[in-house]
């Protein structure tokens, strides 16, 4: 299946669409090609046209900014499967989430623990070294020191969930 980057006139991602949609939209002259995938074409009996792979709309849509939900997946992607203790690439299947606070202390503090702030990827055995404590009670540091867990874009997990493609990059800005 291949999928083509919408953007509003303003060149601001919007969505990413099928290639029907997109062909709908640039044949109704509601948005024009932005982007060709190169030496591809779409035909059909009466017309061939480059395949696209971004596509700009011609007129202004409005569309609200929506908050990224907070997630297992979404905070792993944040992330980019990565723990963020010890620094190790995280396979699918082993990733798991650490609470920086611990679920029992946020309970005392009655704060909700599955939040941006307070969730990170992390690997197994860190997750182990640290158990129910603190990171400044086990002796642990984020591997990188500029890291703060925080709400992403909505872009960002929008975009990243299918590994966009090189031409996308420009203007995604991942």
């Amino acid at each position: 299946m291949v999928n083509v980057l919408l953007l509003n006139v303003s060149n601001e991602p919007l969505a990413v669409v099928s290639l029907k949609r997109a062909v709908g939209l640039m044949l109704a002259d509601k948005a024009d090609l932005v982007r060709p995938v190169d030496g591809r074409a779409v035909r059909s009996a009466y017309k061939q046209m480059p395949m696209p792979s971004v596509i700009r709309l011609r007129y202004y849509v409005n569309a609200p900014r929506r908050n990224v939900a907070w997630s297992r997946l979404n905070v792993l992607k944040r992330d980019h499967y990565i723990c963020q203790y010890c620094g190790h690439k995280l396979p699918t299947h082993e990733a798991t989430i650490d609470h920086v606070i611990p679920v029992s202390q946020c309970k005392k503090l009655e704060v909700n623990p599955n939040t941006w702030t307070n969730t990170v990827a992390c690997c197994r055995k860190c997750q182990q070294r640290k158990g129910n404590k603190t990171m400044q009670t086990v002796g642990l540091k984020f591997y990188d020191s500029n890291f703060t867990p925080k709400r992403p874009r909505v872009n960002y997990i929008v975009f990243t969930l299918g590994n966009a493609p090189d031409e996308w990059k420009k203007y995604i800005q991942v």
